[in-house]
């Protein structure tokens, strides 16, 4: 084996004890991803969920183990999927008597950030976004100047918290919740940080008596590069100590998501439901995966800015990916376009790159968009978790010297 799988060792581990499985000793990156994005699918393929209706049945519970159970009685409208002790066991927030929790899962990080915003929209008459951080991810920007209408009321504050965010900084929004007695409700996308790197923020939100909710797309991060699977999550914590009428406001609100995400056909279907990514075995694992893309993000920031010759490479807090931000002002898709072909012509020549945006993180990944904040188009480069990518550093500085 060469030395990417022997790195990837207790990855490889995992799946021959846990799935009885042989790993073959040769065989290309392309290979291997598709070996191991086949035992996911083969495991989720082993529960054969007969889909109950609502005029058949009037409410079955179809499914269940120790943790999960799967009741509707009408496919798109109601299968709810109930995780018992999801805070506990995703968040690391244990049961108290400060909050209670409502769960919901998707069919994508964005179903909960639209379902969830709608919600807030339709319900509240007087409200008003607050966002700390100018860019928040593109689609729910995009989502929230089309669709949202936003009351101004500084009486009413919704805080909206995005981990994408290129300066993202939890003392910061500490001290904002600490410092504002009109928040509302605080919002938290926490797509691109692990967990337990959020406890803190989380349980600061929940220690002033506010809701608190919860959006993510566990397809980028938490799948261990299988992405066999598009699944998000929207969870609701509620306050305990919490007046009547503020109660029952946000019980429309959590009551209006789920309508909507029914409506949407939204609502994650418990046989596209990847239970294998709260395995504990599972979790320790892709955490070391992560940690070490995080590593060599780092490390390639470190080398093309003291290597490129013109432009800039910015590295987000998260560290999920870096970006290089053209020194030209591009306005119009034409000039885009030839950055895409651009890099599309870069990664045909290397098995390991790929023209995506960055989600298993099992390839190295390059994509081209318009970043709100820099007011110009940025191409984004998300490593792998591979220990030895000196060649790939050269190739890539090399690149943007040559066509950038």
């Amino acid at each position: 084996m060469n030395s990417y799988y022997i790195y990837k060792k207790d990855e490889i581990k995992y799946l021959e004890n846990e799935y009885k499985v042989s790993l073959p000793h040769k065989l290309s990156l392309n290979d291997y991803i598709d070996f191991k994005r086949n035992i996911f699918i083969n495991i989720q393929g082993k529960y054969n969920i007969t889909v109950t209706n609502k005029n058949s049945v009037e409410y079955e519970n179809i499914f269940t183990n120790n943790h999960i159970s799967y009741k509707y009685s009408y496919t798109r409208y109601d299968s709810y999927i109930n995780y018992s002790n999801f805070c506990n066991d995703f968040y690391k927030l244990e049961k108290n008597n400060h909050y209670k929790s409502k769960v919901f899962f998707t069919n994508s990080g964005m179903s909960a950030i639209t379902s969830l915003l709608l919600a807030i929209n339709t319900v509240l008459d007087d409200f008003s976004f607050l966002l700390p951080d100018e860019d928040i991810y593109f689609e729910t920007y995009d989502f929230y100047n089309k669709y949202i209408k936003d009351k101004n009321n500084i009486n009413k504050n919704i805080l909206y918290i995005d981990t994408i965010a290129k300066k993202f900084d939890i003392k910061r929004y500490i001290n904002l919740i600490n410092n504002n007695d009109n928040i509302f409700a605080v919002v938290i996308d926490t797509t691109c940080f692990l967990p337990n790197e959020l406890n803190k923020l989380i349980s600061s939100v929940i220690n002033k008596n506010l809701l608190c909710v919860l959006v993510r797309s566990h397809t980028k991060l938490d799948m261990m590069g299988s992405e066999i699977s598009s699944l998000g999550s929207l969870v609701y914590l509620i306050p305990r100590k919490t007046d009547n009428e503020k109660f029952q406001i946000i019980k429309r609100i959590i009551s209006e998501s789920y309508y909507l995400l029914g409506k949407f056909g939204a609502l994650c279907l418990p046989d596209k439901f990847p239970e294998f990514i709260f395995d504990k075995k599972f979790k320790k694992i892709n955490n070391q995966r992560i940690k070490q893309i995080e590593n060599n993000n780092y490390k390639l920031y470190t080398f093309l800015k003291d290597n490129i010759k013109k432009g800039k490479i910015i590295l987000p807090k998260h560290q999920k990916f870096i970006l290089y931000v053209l020194n030209e002002k591009l306005d119009n898709e034409c000039q885009s376009n030839i950055i895409e072909n651009s890099i599309k012509l870069f990664v045909n020549k290397n098995e390991k790159l790929f023209y995506a945006c960055s989600f298993g993180f099992d390839y190295i990944a390059l994509d081209s968009y318009y970043d709100i904040n820099e007011k110009n188009y940025v191409m984004r480069i998300s490593m792998n978790d591979d220990e030895n990518n000196v060649d790939i550093f050269n190739e890539i500085k090399e690149f943007i010297n040559d066509n950038f």
